[in-house]
C-alpha cells in the first residue's frame, strides 16, 4: 500500500513537471514531404510517434502469436501423422510375421510417407511383394528404398541377394552379393550371404577361400561352420579326383587341408576311399599305414583288403605290432589273414582266420578257409569248412525243412 501510494506521488510530481515544461517551452516540428507539410508541437509529436510504436510493437506481438500457434499447429498435426504411422507400420510388420503378405504390403506402404523409417517400411514390402510372387513390385519397392537414402545401397543389395536365395537365383543372388561386397569390403553379412551361394551353387574352391574370413567373423553357429567347412573339404576331394592328373590333385587338396580336419577318421576315410577308386594301391598303403600309426581306427584297417599291397612282408611286420598294441582285434587278424595271403605265408593266413572263425561265425572267413585248404589239397578240412557255411547260410534265411516243427 505504502509502495502504490509512493508511486502516485512520484507519478503526480513527474506529470506536474512535464505540464509545466510543456507550457514554457512547446516545441515546434515541421515535416515537408513533396507537396504535403505537417507542423506541429514536438511534445504531441513525441507523443503521436511513441503511440504509433506502441501500435507497431502490439501488431507485431499478435502477428507471432499467431504465427508460433500456427507452427504449434503443424507440429501436432505432423506428430499426429507420425504416430498413427508408427502404429500402421507396426500392424504392417505384424502381419508380415504372420503371414499376411498383402494386408503387410498395404499398411507399410500407406505409413511410408509419414513414417520415421520409411526405408525400413519400403524393404518390409519389397519382402512382402516377393512372397506374393509379384517379383517387379519387389524391384520397384527396393528401388524407392534405394532413393531415400543414398546410404542405403548395401542394405537394398542384402535384401535383394536373401530374396534371391529364397527363390533358388544362386547364380543372380552370387552376382549381387559380388557388388555388395565390392561396395563394402568383408561386410560380415555379406560374408554369410556368399558362403549360402556357393554352398548352393557347390563352388567349393571360393568356399575354401572365404572360409578363414567366416570363422574370423564368427559367422553362423558353430555347427553351421562345422557343415560348410566339411563340405567345402569333402567337394574339394571329390573334384580333385575328376581333374586331369587325379592323384596329384587329390595329394594335394589333402595337404592343403587344415592338420586339424586331418585328425579326424571321416576326412581319412574319404581320402582312402578316393585313392582306392582312383587304383593308387602304392600311396594307399602309404597313408594308412600312416595313418594307422598315428592313430587307430578299425574301419582303415578294412581298407588294406581292397588292394594286393606291394611289400606284404614288410606289412605283415607292422600289423604284427598292431595286434600287440590293439589286443588281436578280428577285423585286424583278419586283414592280417588277407595280407598273408598275398605274401604266400599260408601258416599264418590259416592261423589268422581259424582265430577269427572261432570268435565270428562269418562265413566270409570260412570261405577262405575253405579256398586256402583246397589250393593246398586238404579236402577234408575244406569239406568241414563248406559244411560250417551252409548251416551258417541256411541259419539266416528261413525256409521250411524236412523234420522241423510246424512243417506239413
Amino acid at each position: 500500500m505504502r509502495r502504490l501510494f509512493f508511486y502516485a506521488v512520484v507519478g503526480l510530481l513527474l506529470g506536474a513537471g512535464l505540464v509545466a515544461l510543456i507550457e514554457q517551452d512547446p516545441g515546434y516540428i515541421f515535416i515537408n514531404w513533396r507537396n504535403t507539410s505537417i507542423e506541429t508541437s514536438l511534445w504531441f509529436g513525441l507523443s503521436l510517434a511513441l503511440l504509433m510504436w506502441l501500435v507497431l510493437a502490439v501488431s507485431l506481438r499478435l502477428l507471432g502469436n499467431v504465427l508460433r500457434s500456427r507452427l504449434r499447429f503443424m507440429d501436432w498435426l505432423g506428430n499426429r501423422k507420425s504416430r498413427n504411422a508408427t502404429a500402421l507400420s507396426n500392424r504392417g510388420l505384424i502381419n508380415f510375421v504372420e503371414g499376411n503378405w498383402e494386408q503387410s504390403r498395404k499398411q507399410l506402404l500407406r505409413a511410408a510417407r509419414y513414417s520415421e523409417a520409411p526405408l525400413l517400411n519400403h524393404l518390409i514390402a519389397a519382402r512382402a511383394s516377393f512372397r506374393l510372387g509379384d517379383v517387379d513390385e519387389a524391384r520397384h519397392q527396393l528401388g524407392l528404398a534405394e532413393t531415400i537414402d543414398v546410404d542405403a545401397g548395401i542394405a537394398v543389395e542384402l535384401t535383394q541377394a536373401e530374396l534371391q536365395l529364397t527363390a533358388g537365383q544362386y547364380e543372380q543372388a552370387l552376382a549381387t552379393l559380388v557388388r555388395a561386397r565390392a561396395n563394402a569390403s568383408k561386410h560380415p553379412y555379406v560374408l554369410e550371404l556368399l558362403a549360402r551361394a556357393h554352398f548352393q551353387l557347390e563352388d567349393w574352391e571360393a568356399l575354401k577361400q572365404l572360409l578363414p574370413d567366416l570363422k574370423k567373423h564368427d559367422l553362423g553357429s558353430s555347427s553351421q561352420l562345422v557343415t560348410i567347412e566339411r563340405a567345402t573339404w569333402l567337394g574339394l576331394m571329390a573334384a580333385a579326383v575328376a581333374a586331369p592328373d587325379s592323384k596329384a590333385a587329390l595329394e594335394a587338396t589333402w595337404r592343403a587341408m587344415p592338420s586339424d580336419l586331418k585328425q579326424q577318421n571321416d576326412y581319412r576315410r574319404r581320402f582312402i576311399k578316393h585313392l582306392s577308386e582312383l587304383g593308387a594301391n602304392e600311396a594307399l598303403e602309404r597313408y594308412l599305414v600312416d595313418f594307422l600309426d598315428k592313430q587307430w581306427d578299425s574301419e582303415l584297417v578294412n581298407c588294406f583288403r581292397l588292394f594286393p599291397p606291394k611289400h606284404p612282408q614288410k606289412l605283415i611286420k607292422k600289423m604284427d605290432r598292431w595286434l600287440t598294441q590293439q589286443g588281436r582285434e578280428p577285423r585286424l587278424v583278419l586283414t592280417t589273414a588277407y595280407v598273408a595271403l598275398h605274401a604266400h605265408d599260408w601258416e599264418l593266413a590259416e592261423a589268422c582266420l581259424l582265430e577269427v572263425s572261432e570268435q565270428e561265425e562269418a562265413t566270409e572267413t570260412r570261405g577262405l578257409l575253405w579256398r586256402l585248404y583246397l589250393s593246398m589239397g586238404r579236402e577234408h578240412e575244406a569239406s568241414q569248412q563248406l559244411e560250417k557255411m551252409s548251416l551258417a547260410l541256411l541259419g539266416e534265411v528261413d525256409l521250411p525243412l524236412p523234420g522241423r516243427s510246424g512243417d506239413d
